[in-house]
């Protein structure tokens, strides 16, 4: 009898060690699908506008490049911060897939090389907070078939509706010859807009082509239904002699102050490749997105109550280095580079920050080579 109590009281204490453990490990396991919303150790977050549950792989189809599951209509899905998988800082194509697509070819993902569900750019900074939300468009998963076809070698291509700050519908990387999207019947106006990760610059550039003689976003207009059920968009052909310009400006904080410190920008805090802080001796690039006026991205904007420092000592950006005048607003222009030194220490009043230098940033830099 006393070994009998005995043997219960070792098992209830292990159900009790086993019961108290945190969440599981994420699966990752080529078999083993995870739909599970990381809310706090997630890799990358995105919001399914679809109705199918979708399967993502970063990169490329292999199983070892499973990321996750996204259940259909998901709102801000975090999927799981596998660190084997999500190793560096960098771009890449999350390619996704249905969940019956994954379950018919799991043993020949390969095969579905050319017409996943669709693919979305994202970019991934390992030492960074990565808030930003990738969206799936809605209109994915019908009978019709666009083919887009890219040759080159190094531009990558989102595909967005309606404008080139719309939501995006695919992305053609660069390298796939063919990539079919699957679309539902209806009117589609499609914007091709080129974004990569600049490793020199430390930052995400977005460029996007001119109509010839126009002063508006290159597009094109598909309609899908009745007999229309297959058509194709021929990058190369539509797009290599155009001209491309930037959709951002760009803002260089040079931090030379004793301390780490923020942007914020009125009262929001900006992220620049997934980071909110700059170290000291670190310099961040931060991509400044124009604002949209009808299909195309304004040339310039005013921007206010700039201030850069730690966490609830910002100092404002004054006029110059020597001229502490606070600048309250400031017209900035879409393809500029501007520089802001920020110097001193907000522990003896000497924190200051200023535009030091302001530069334009190639067009062709950008764009790359077909």
């Amino acid at each position: 009898m006393k070994k009998k109590m005995i043997f219960a009281s070792v098992l209830a204490a292990a159900i009790l060690v086993f019961s108290c453990q945190g969440p599981a490990a994420p699966k990752n396991g080529p078999d083993e699908l995870d739909f599970t919303n990381y809310n706090t150790n997630y890799s990358i977050r995105v919001r399914n506008n679809t109705g199918e549950r979708l399967v993502a792989f970063k990169g490329e189809l292999e199983p070892k490049a499973l990321a996750g599951g996204i259940p259909a209509y998901a709102m801000d899905h975090g999927l799981p911060n596998n660190t084997a998988l999500f190793n560096d800082t960098g771009d890449f194509p999350l390619v996704l897939l249905t969940e019956a697509q994954y379950n018919d070819k799991k043993n020949d993902l390969g095969s579905l090389r050319y017409t996943p569900f669709t693919r979305v750019y994202v970019f991934f900074n390992k030492n960074g907070e990565n808030k930003t939300v990738y969206e799936i468009a809605p209109g994915l998963g019908g009978t019709n078939s666009l083919e887009i076809i890219n040759t080159s070698v190094s531009v990558n291509v989102e595909l967005r509706l309606n404008g080139v700050v719309g939501r995006t519908l695919g992305y053609a990387p660069a390298g796939i010859l063919n990539t079919t999207l699957k679309l539902e019947d209806g009117e589609y106006d499609i914007f091709p807009v080129f974004k990569r990760y600049n490793k020199a610059r430390d930052l995400v550039e977005t460029v996007f082509p001119k109509g010839t003689g126009s002063n508006y976003a290159w597009f094109k207009s598909y309609s899908f239904g009745k007999n229309t059920t297959s058509q194709t968009l021929n990058l190369k052909e539509l797009l290599q002699s155009t001209t491309f310009t930037p959709g951002a400006a760009w803002v260089y904080v040079n931090n030379k102050s004793d301390s780490g410190i923020k942007f914020i920008a009125g009262t929001t805090l900006l992220t620049a490749s997934g980071r909110e802080n700059i170290g000291s001796g670190e310099p961040v690039t931060f991509q400044i997105d124009m604002p949209r006026v009808g299909d195309n991205f304004m040339d310039s904007m005013i921007v206010a109550n700039w201030k850069f420092g730690p966490s609830g000592f910002g100092v404002a950006l004054q006029e110059s280095e020597t001229d502490n005048t606070p600048v309250a607003s400031l017209t900035i222009y879409r393809g500029k580079m501007y520089t802001v030194t920020v110097s001193g220490s907000h522990n003896d009043r000497t924190l200051k920050a200023w535009i030091s230098d302001t530069t334009d940033v190639p067009p062709g830099e950008l764009v790359g080579t077909w």
